[in-house]
This record gives structure tokens, C-alpha cells and sequence, in this order.
């Protein structure tokens, strides 16, 4: 923690007001409340000091920051060593240097910029700058989205959409890369949305965007999709209005899917989330790609009932791309897990225009009705510069002050400590069948490993192999596969099936048993 009182002079509390920043632009034609078209032409000093946006933004970069959300992921610990190795090599690695199972096979690292964020981030504030960046994101995200939402509907509409996609998005505060490219498929999909509106090709700033979104995360592919959906939408009618369509986003498509090409793995990069989504054991042994369970109440059942109602009662009227757009979406969503967040912070994007329409600006009531409404409406427009420069450094230093204390840690679940330095005490040159929940802190320690969460490197096969040998699983065979990769040490979880076994087996003596990690070590003079 001796680096976090550099923290509060960082960029990661002013992304809590990156929506703020994104307000209404020269040229913007996206209809809107008339109040709030009125407000944003007042002069600035009759503006208000603060705005929904900069209140929700802070207010979410605030409460990460003092809870210390974030960290609960073992994958953490993997992002932050490939990030050194980075900076101790000067390249991205283009070939796997950190297991012995699979050393020098081709690795498509399709997150180094994110990755050398977080070892920057570790470097200067040590957990804690891990934190700040993932709140930091939380924060612009929704500050961006109040903004989008609020040039087209009435605030209080607006804050409720704003509500339940930070109320779905609020499990997936981990500190991980996709939850930092946040902010940039806001501000991608938001363009995109904004020019489709206006019938205009779309800004050229958003390919720097785009540049950024490559090089930091391979979920830029679901950007180029909607890209192309978006650019139908709403489709001209007549073959010189469809020709003047794309002669205004034929050129600015092709850039984008040139930009495409500009990162250190090339044409592969590009093919890197088909093959992830082909392995289909993740979907058994990875949370993330697992399907969300229905069964337990949670905010994508509330965004079922609400979405899906009002589709129903016919108070939401898509257009067939946005209505498809939305489906894929929803389809992600309830495939794997983690697109959850995706669903959160896009549907509002592609409902807000048809929500408006449907849910247009009421008149102005008098008595208590009217002064709430008018309370609402005066914290629309943007606010002032000086209360933005005002409250983000206040802000920052209420988030140091609250890590400081806290000293916020991944969970001790996925670092075997104890269990690791028994077995490094034990075995010079270590060679561990590792649990795969292990293997991202075996990285970090700088320790080679039989396996961890890179499911692309490993492949279908060797995982199915390794998971049935831990489980006991029929066809699964624990002395076969120590034996054909050397292993001199074990460390798996207590609950494995193989955990139990192991005691027994002749050649193999436990040197740790605790709650969350057991290590075995291969006695003298037994050979794999």
C-alpha cells in the first residue's frame, strides 16, 4: 500500500465523470425532453452545480472504493503477472512462457493493454490501484449512460434504466480487462446509435475508439457486429437514399474493421473469441461461461419482466435491427454468465429512443408533483466545470482514505499460501498438478503450472483430461498423466474427489492440509 498515496493524483477517479464529459455535442439532433433541450442552451452560470450523471458516476466510484468491490476473481493475479512480464521484456508475448505443460505453444494474448494497466495500476497502489481503475470504470460507465439516457427521456424514466443496469452490472465489478473497456463500448455503441439517429455517418473520433478497444480486450468483435447492424438502422428507404447510406458508413465501417488488424496478433486476434466459444468445457468448470441460474432472483429477471412486459403490452416499439440487436444481446446473456454486463449497459442504449416515444414528457403539474419534477429536471443539463474539477479530487480522496483502511486482497480462496511454500520448502524444482483455481496465483509467484484459466492455450482435449484425472471422473486417470508430465507436487482444493485418494497412493506424502488448499509431494526414490 506504500504507492496509494500517489493514487488520489491519478487518472482513475476521473472517469467517474467521462459521461459528463460526453454531453450534448455541436450538431446533436437526438430528440429530447423540451425541458431539458431548454435547460442545455442556459448559460453556464445558471446551470446547476451538479448533474445525475456526475451524482451517479461519483456516487458509484464512491461506493466500490469504500466497500472494496472488485478481487473476487483468481484471474487477477494472472493479468497482473503477464503485465510485468511485459514491462520485463519490452513485447507481448507471443508464445506461452509460464506453464510446463504447455511452454512455447502459440498464446493469443488479446488483453495486453488492459493487462499492463493493471500491473501499472498494482505498481503504483498495489491492490488498491486495481480497485480505483475497476471502480473508476464503474463510474464513467454509468455516468455516461445517465447522460445518453437523459437527452432523450424524462430524468426520472432515465434514472430507473440507469438504476437496473447498475444494480446487473454491480456483480461484475472484478478488476478484470473486460470490466475496463467498459466505458469505450459505451461510447462506441452510443455513437454509433447517435449518428444512426441523425442519419449521419458516424464521428471519425470514434475510431481511435475503436484502436483502443482492439488493443485492450477481444470483446471489440461484439463492437464490429453492431457496427454493422447499427449501419441498417433505420434502414432508407429507395435505392438513391440506400446508396447515400452507404457511401456515409461504407467508409467509416471498412476503417473500423482495418483497425481491427492493428494490434500485436494480427489476423489471429480476430478469430480468437470463435475459438474460445468452441470449447465447450468451459461451460462446466468456468463460472463466467456457465449459463445464469434463473432459479435465485436476480436483476436479469427483474430486466426480463420489465423489457419483456412492456414488449408485450406493446409500450416498446423496435425497429427490426434494434429488436435484433437486443435479441443477441439477450441470447449472450443467457448463455454465459458474464454477458450479463453486456445486456446492462447496451439494452438501455438501444430502448432509450423507444421508451421516449412511448413514454413521452408529461406537462408540468403544480403543488408538491411539480416542485419534484422540477427538482429532477434542474439536475439534467450538465453541471458546472468548477463543481466537476471540484468533486472529482474529493471524491479520489475519499476513495484512498476508505482503501487505505480497508487494504483490500484477492480472496485467500485462490492463494494457497501456505499450502505453496510447503511445497517449494519440499521440492526445488516444482512441478505441480495444480487446481485450475491455483494456477493464476502459481503465475503470479512466478512458479510454472500444469494448468490455469487460459482455456484457449490448453485446449479441449488436455482440460477434459485434467478435470476427469482431479474428479476420479471413469475415464479420468491421475497416475497416467503425473507420471507424463513429471509431477513431483500436488495441490489441488479439499473438495476434489482426488483429494481423498491421494494419501493412499502409494509414492505420494501430504505436507498441508488446510481449508481451502492440500499439497502433496512425491516421496524419495518414487519415480513418475
Amino acid at each position: 500500500m506504500s504507492g496509494l498515496r500517489h493514487a488520489a493524483h491519478s487518472p482513475a477517479g476521473a472517469g467517474a465523470a467521462a459521461g459528463e464529459r460526453a454531453a450534448a455535442r455541436p450538431g446533436d439532433k437526438v430528440s429530447a425532453p423540451a425541458a431539458a433541450i431548454a435547460a442545455a442552451r442556459e448559460p453556464a452560470l445558471a446551470r446547476p452545480a451538479l448533474s445525475w450523471p456526475l451524482l451517479l458516476g461519483v456516487a458509484a466510484f464512491v461506493l466500490i472504493a469504500v466497500l472494496g468491490s472488485g478481487l473476487t476473481d483468481q484471474d487477477v493475479f494472472l493479468h497482473v503477472a503477464v503485465g510485468r512480464w511485459m514491462l520485463e521484456h519490452g513485447r507481448v508475448p507471443m508464445h506461452d512462457p509460464f506453464s510446463f505443460t504447455r511452454r512455447g505453444a502459440p498464446w493469443v494474448v488479446q488483453e495486453w493493454g488492459s493487462e499492463l494497466l493493471s500491473v501499472l495500476a498494482y505498481r503504483l497502489a498495489g491492490w488498491a490501484g486495481l480497485v480505483l481503475l475497476g471502480a473508476a470504470s464503474f463510474g464513467a460507465t454509468l455516468a455516461y449512460l445517465m447522460r445518453f439516457l437523459l437527452r432523450r427521456m424524462e430524468p426520472l424514466h432515465a434514472l430507473v434504466l440507469a438504476s437496473l443496469a447498475a444494480s446487473m452490472l454491480l456483480p461484475y465489478v472484478v478488476d478484470r480487462p473486460y470490466e475496463f473497456v467498459w466505458p469505450l463500448t459505451m461510447l462506441w455503441i452510443g455513437g454509433l446509435l447517435e449518428a444512426s439517429e441523425q442519419r449521419r455517418a458516424p464521428p471519425g473520433w470514434l475510431l481511435a475508439v475503436m484502436l483502443l478497444w482492439v488493443n485492450l480486450h477481444a470483446s471489440f468483435i461484439l463492437g464490429l457486429a453492431l457496427l454493422l447492424l447499427l449501419a441498417l438502422d433505420p434502414a432508407p428507404s429507395g435505392r438513391q437514399a440506400r446508396a447515400g447510406g452507404v457511401r456515409r458508413w461504407g467508409p467509416f465501417c471498412a476503417a473500423a474493421f482495418a483497425l481491427a488488424l492493428v494490434n500485436p496478433q494480427g489476423a489471429r486476434l480476430l478469430l480468437f473469441p470463435f475459438h474460445v466459444l468452441d470449447i465447450r468445457i468451459m461451460m462446466k468448470y468456468f463460472k463466467d461461461w456457465r449459463p445464469p441460474d434463473l432459479q435465485h432472483l436476480q436483476p436479469l429477471d427483474l430486466w426480463l419482466i420489465v423489457v419483456v412486459g412492456a414488449a408485450f403490452a406493446g409500450r416498446i416499439r423496435l425497429s427490426l435491427v434494434r429488436a435484433a440487436a437486443v435479441l443477441l444481446l439477450l441470447f449472450m446473456a443467457l448463455a454465459h454468465y458474464r454477458n450479463i454486463a453486456l445486456l446492462a449497459m447496451l439494452s438501455p442504449l438501444l430502448l432509450a429512443s423507444p421508451v421516449a416515444a412511448a413514454w413521452p414528457a408529461a406537462p408540468r403539474a403544480s403543488g408538491r408533483t411539480g416542485a419534484l419534477d422540477r427538482w429532477f429536471h434542474a439536475l439534467s443539463p450538465p453541471a458546472r466545470a468548477v463543481s466537476v474539477w471540484v468533486t472529482l479530487p474529493l471524491a479520489c480522496a475519499l476513495a484512498v482514505s476508505a482503501l487505505r483502511a480497508r487494504d483490500p486482497q484477492p480472496p485467500a480462496l485462490f492463494a494457497p499460501r501456505a499450502a505453496l511454500a510447503a511445497i517449494l520448502s519440499r521440492v526445488r524444482q516444482p512441478r505441480i498438478l495444480n487446481d485450475v483455481n491455483f494456477g493464476d496465483y502459481l503465475i503470479f509467484r512466478g512458479v510454472p503450472v500444469f494448468v490455469d484459466a487460459r482455456a484457449d492455450l490448453y485446449g479441449e482435449a488436455f482440460l477434459k483430461e485434467t478435470f476427469d484425472a482431479l474428479s476420479l471422473a471413469p475415464d479420468g486417470h491421475i497416475r497416467a498423466l503425473s507420471a507424463r508430465y513429471r509431477v513431483n507436487a500436488i495441490l489441488i482444493m479439499p473438495i476434489l474427489a482426488v483429494a481423498r485418494v491421494l494419501a493412499r497412493l502409494p509414492g505420494w506424502r501430504c505436507v498441508y492440509k488446510g481449508k481451502w488448499a492440500v499439497a502433496y509431494v512425491r516421496r524419495a526414490g518414487h519415480t513418475p
